[in-house]
Parts: structure tokens; C-alpha cells; sequence
């Protein structure tokens, strides 16, 4: 199978790798959550398409404000010097554990090399881009990976910003950094082969696979990738809407979390994407019917009481150790589906309106970054 994918035409057309997600957060619980860390979303983009978003937060007043936010917070982080760390506390435990407050201290900087990573798509900054290099350089010399889904994935912004300025390391870094990636390629790629269980983190496998798999030229882990998420469509998306995360953890924040890798990878696919989108499986379940279930909880037209029938002893820990978002019973905030919503945007029109519903400010076109993103998405895909 040949894929098109739009910003990166490798001979066997690779993809851009995953759409950013909106900016900035609107009152997201996981930021006042001790323990957590919520990273922006990044894609990498060919140069085309960073000339039109160039242009665009130049000559559109919306993009331009969105750009006036993202300089703010880019421009005291473009001396900042790396603070990696060899393995991370996160995954498992508990977000009251001093080791993994004290990883979320080192993570942190992930989200400072997102801010910078979007700030040098928009201005072409050089400082920018020599922040991010030290950044990837130092973390990938540190960190090792473990195939580990949720702590790898922390590594995500980095894997993307290594991909548009891979050219730009000397070539003894890039060959070191290269390989660091390979091995993480290699993990998730098993991690994806061997899975059993088809859920958020299984989905993140999936990206890790695809992003590596962009990095290295590696044609088979993109294949590989997008079976993947029709196998993920088969095992856990069901006919009315719910799915796998919904059910064994009674939690829309999960069945959220899993559907968006999924949906980054359909639109960048194209045409392809758009019917992987819409694909459904014998028993009726889509990505585009399991974004749809979210939506009256997104406009506060129906309530979900959050993890009261969780099967995960974590979430439990987690509810006991007076975390506000694992409190059980706790109603799941309309805004948490704002990333959601802002992805699906690219293949349904209509979720705009809960778009603008979810955001606070007067703004037609650009409400949030992702929607510039997708603006940007569309015009190569014309």
C-alpha cells in the first residue's frame, strides 16, 4: 500500500506526522493536577505550508493574536538549558508520588520545547530552533526508552521537532540521535504487534511507531501504523458510539485520549484519511461515530459521572488520594473535549459550532491553534 501523505513527500509518501491541538487550554483539569503535565500538540510541517502560516498570522488578525500568545510564553524559554533525565517516574504511579512530582518538574520542559517548536513554525526563528536542537540533543542522549507507552510518549514533541530539523545537526549527532529513535520505533512496533488490549495507550504506541517510522524513512511502520488503527476501530469502537476506554473505565476523559491519535493520523492521510474517518466496523463503531458520542456532553446537554465504575485500581488510587480529577463521581468538564472536537473539525464542518461553543473569546475563524493548523492542512490538500 502507497500512502500519500500531505507536507512530506518521501518516495513512498510519508506523513506529517500529528495535528496540533488547540491552544491554549481552556480551564484544563490536568494543569492544577499535582503530578501532571499537559503537552500542546505538535506537527511537523513541509515548507509550503509553513510559508502559508507564515503568512497567515501576518496578514489574518486572529492568527496573529494566536501568535501574540505563543511569542509571549516562547520568547523568556530561548535560553533555557536542557534538564534531561535517564528514566522517568510517571506511568503507574500515582500523581501525589514525590518521584513523579519531581519527573513532572524535568517534563515541564517538553511543554517549553512545544511553545518554541511553534513558535519557529510561525517565525522562522533561529534562536528558536537552536533551543530545540540542544533540547533533543541532550534528552536523547540521557533518556533511554522502554517501550513504555505513556513515558515514551513524553518524548513525542521532541520526536516531531527532530523531524523538521534533522538536516539542520551535524552529521555525527544526527547519526547518534537516529538511532536513539530506531529504538524507539522498534519498541512500539512490537509493543503494537504483541498488543492485547486496544486503548488509549495502545494508540499511543501507534504514533510512536509512525513518527519514528517518519523520521527513518521506515515505509512498513507507517503501513503497520495504519492498520493498526482500523484494528483499533475493529477491537474497541462500538456500534452505539462508546468504546473500550468508556466502558472499563467508565471515563469520557480516556475514550477522548484514545480516539486522538487516531484522528491525527486520518488527517493527514487525505482523501484516505477521510475514510478511515468514517470506516466502520461489523458492529457499527467509527472514530466519527465515537466523536459524535461526545458531543452533548461537549454543549452540556447531557452529564457523565466520571470513574464510578472503573475497573483500574490506579484510578482508584488516584480518587483516594483526593486527586480532583479522578474524584469518583466527578462530572466531566465540556471542555475537556475542545481537542477532540478541534480535530474532528477537519473531517465534519459542523463541530465547529461546539468549537466556538467550548471557547470563551469572540473568534470566528482561528479560536484555537489547531484550527489555524487545519486551515494551514487544507490548503495543500486543495
Amino acid at each position: 500500500m502507497c500512502f500519500r501523505f500531505r507536507t512530506n513527500p518521501f518516495c513512498v509518501c510519508l506523513f506529517v506526522a500529528f495535528v496540533q491541538l488547540g491552544w491554549p487550554s481552556y480551564g484544563s483539569a490536568a494543569e492544577g493536577t499535582p503530578g501532571e503535565l499537559s503537552i500542546p500538540e505538535v506537527s511537523p510541517l513541509d515548507p509550503s505550508q509553513r510559508e502559508r502560516l507564515r503568512r497567515l498570522v501576518r496578514e489574518d488578525q486572529e492568527a496573529a493574536a494566536l501568535l501574540d500568545q505563543i511569542t509571549e510564553r516562547a520568547e523568556p524559554l530561548l535560553d533555557i538549558e536542557p534538564r534531561p533525565l535517564r528514566v522517568l517516574h510517571y506511568e503507574g504511579l500515582v500523581n501525589t508520588n514525590p518521584k513523579r512530582i519531581e519527573t513532572v518538574k524535568h517534563l515541564s520542559q517538553i511543554k517549553d520545547a512545544a511553545t518554541l517548536f511553534r513558535y519557529w513554525q510561525a517565525t522562522g526563528s533561529e534562536e528558536a530552533a537552536a533551543t530545540l536542537r540542544r533540547l533533543i540533543a541532550a534528552w536523547t542522549d540521557v533518556y533511554v526508552p522502554t517501550g513504555n507507552d505513556v513515558n515514551d510518549n513524553k518524548m513525542y514533541t521532541l520526536l516531531v521537532a527532530y523531524h523538521s530539523l534533522r538536516d539542520t545537526f551535524p552529521a555525527d549527532q544526527r547519526k547518534r540521535i537516529d538511532a536513539w529513535v530506531q529504538r524507539v520505533g522498534e519498541l512500539h512496533q512490537k509493543a503494537v504487534r504483541k498488543a492485547k488490549r486496544f486503548t488509549n495507550r495502545y494508540t499511543k504506541s501507534v504514533r510512536l511507531m509512525a513518527i519514528s517510522g517518519m523520521i527513518l524513512d521506515r515505509p512498513e511502520w507507517l503501513e503497520q501504523a495504519e492498520q493498526g488503527i482500523r484494528r483499533f476501530v475493529r477491537k474497541s469502537l462500538y456500534g452505539d458510539g462508546s468504546s473500550y476506554d468508556l466502558k472499563h473505565r467508565d471515563t469520557l476523559t480516556y475514550h477522548g485520549s484514545a480516539l486522538r491519535p487516531p484522528i491525527e493520523l486520518a488527517v493527514l492521510l487525505g482523501e484516505q484519511g477521510r475514510h478511515l474517518y468514517t470506516w466502520t466496523n461489523r458492529q457499527g463503531g467509527s472514530l466519527k461515530k465515537s466523536v459524535d458520542y461526545v458531543v452533548p456532553y461537549a454543549m452540556g446537554e447531557k452529564v457523565h459521572r466520571e470513574w464510578v465504575h472503573t475497573r483500574v485500581d490506579l484510578d482508584r488510587r488516584r480518587a483516594a488520594a483526593g486527586l480532583e480529577k479522578y474524584r469518583t463521581g466527578r462530572l466531566y468538564e465540556p471542555e475537556s473535549a475542545l481537542e477532540l472536537m478541534t480535530q474532528a473539525s477537519y473531517f465534519d464542518p459542523s463541530l465547529r459550532s461546539v468549537v466556538l461553543h467550548l471557547t470563551p473569546d469572540d473568534v470566528e475563524r482561528f479560536p484555537t491553534w489547531r484550527m489555524l493548523i487545519n486551515e494551514v492542512a487544507r490548503s495543500a490538500e486543495e
